[in-house]
């Protein structure tokens, strides 16, 4: 059974497109090593990422994310196992989002700041699951479109 751990935290430094990329580059060249999928948002300064595979996999991955330079205030948001991994056709996707978008996805007004989103999303496993959802419709809408532009 699949392991999903959802995590935030505050980037160190702002990060610039080159560092993301990289980010990520890393990410899914060592997630496809280790059997871990998932999804990566960064908006204001936050890191949200949900990680998702084999539990012993997913938390040497949290531990080494917790001691990394780059992530300071690092909070598990959710952590269970699941029937199925949600994002197991990414090895590591990439979602650019504004604080908005992540709050709509969670359930709560546009206006709801960041920091209350995140804690919206720490204390109610159902606002969680909604922005799970959020983020999978837009990566599945992504799919879709680069699908139908190769046409």
């Amino acid at each position: 059974m699949p392991h999903q751990l959802i995590y935030s935290s505050t980037s160190s430094t702002p990060m610039q497109q080159e560092d993301l990329e990289d980010i990520l580059e890393r990410a899914q060249r060592n997630n496809a090593r280790s059997g871990v999928t998932g999804a990566l948002v960064y908006v204001d300064g936050c890191f949200l990422q949900v990680l998702e595979g084999e539990e012993g996999a997913v938390q040497g991955l949290m531990e080494r994310i917790s001691v990394d330079l780059r992530h300071e205030n690092v909070t598990v948001l959710q952590a269970q196992a699941v029937d199925a991994a949600a994002f197991a056709n990414w090895k590591m996707a990439y979602v650019s989002a504004t604080s908005a978008e992540v709050a709509l996805w969670a359930g709560l007004s546009a206006r709801t700041e960041l920091a209350e989103t995140l804690e919206n999303l720490r204390i109610d496993r159902q606002r969680t699951m909604q922005a799970l959802d959020g983020i999978l419709s837009v990566l599945l809408h992504e799919q879709r479109a680069s699908l139908g532009g190769a046409q």
